[in-house]
């Protein structure tokens, strides 16, 4: 009699198996303008590759993801696409110019676009990624360097939650262009960047502004200065107003102003 009360109680119910809480729901669907529209869609195309799982896509100006299985392991996206790798997840993604980006483990990436000037790919999150390059190309890395090269391979990998490593493992030189310097990468050279609060992205000179190599770096000029080298240093005069910008310094010279600018060089052996 129990059973069958039981039975005939339960019989109209609905039994969830999920565990509690559920899963997420969008609080906005479609997702708003600034989200799908923050990379929109190229002309160019990438191909994808899973290697092992898990690897998402989205489609560029879509809100939907969707994964690539084991029985579709392949897919061609338009520039403006979005690539998700989780964990345990390889993909790897054949860009034109016979550039390669390869992501292992959790990361995420978009897919450029050339001919609105923007870098082929854009590392948005990393664990551990490699990027070869067929031909002159850029990368962006997260934070919002560039990374610049013609061959590979490169390791871009992420040490802390605030700095990122990027090893030059080709026989070619590499660049990479952080805020006001541009950092030349030799075969085997490893550079460790950091992720600022208000991004690293290369700043955009001044159209009046002119560099110049020293031994000390690289130096931005703007107005009227004569650069005179000395010894490990420089030496700059201003003839007229004028700004020098360099080694994380931006000096304003009167007419008449020198400055001496000196690398500090390698740290002694005892320190």
């Amino acid at each position: 009699m129990l059973a069958a009360a039981l039975a005939a109680g339960l019989s109209g119910c609905f039994l969830d198996t999920q565990k509690y809480p559920g899963m997420l729901t969008p609080q906005t669907n479609p997702l708003p303008e600034g989200a799908k529209w923050a990379f929109g869609r190229g002309s160019e195309e990438a191909f994808v590759i899973r290697h092992s799982d898990p690897v998402r896509v989205r489609i560029a100006e879509t809100n939907s993801v969707y994964d690539l299985s084991f029985y579709e392991k392949r897919t061609l996206i338009p520039a403006g696409s979005w690539v998700f790798a989780g964990p345990e997840g390889y993909a790897e993604i054949l860009l034109p110019g016979d550039t390669q980006v390869a992501l292992h483990g959790r990361g995420t990436g978009v897919v450029g676009s050339e001919s609105r000037r923007e870098p082929i790919f854009t590392l948005l999150d990393v664990t551990g990624a490699t990027v070869s390059f067929g031909e002159a190309g850029q990368v962006e890395l997260p934070g919002g360097a560039i990374l610049e090269g013609s061959s590979g391979p490169f390791w871009v990998e992420t040490i802390h939650h605030r700095l990122i490593r990027v090893r030059n493992r080709s026989n070619q030189i590499g660049r990479v262009d952080y805020r006001d310097e541009v950092i030349r990468l030799e075969p085997s050279e490893t550079v460790e960047l950091a992720l600022l609060s208000d991004f690293s992205t290369p700043f955009e000179l001044d159209p009046s502004t002119r560099e110049v190599d020293s031994p000390a770096g690289r130096i931005a000029l703007r107005g009227q200065v004569e650069v005179l080298s000395a010894g490990s240093g420089s030496v700059l005069r201003a003839t007229g107003t004028s700004e020098v910008e360099g080694l994380g310094l931006r000096l304003e010279l009167d007419p008449g102003d020198e400055v001496r600018l000196e690398s500090l060089g390698p740290a002694s052996s005892d320190q």
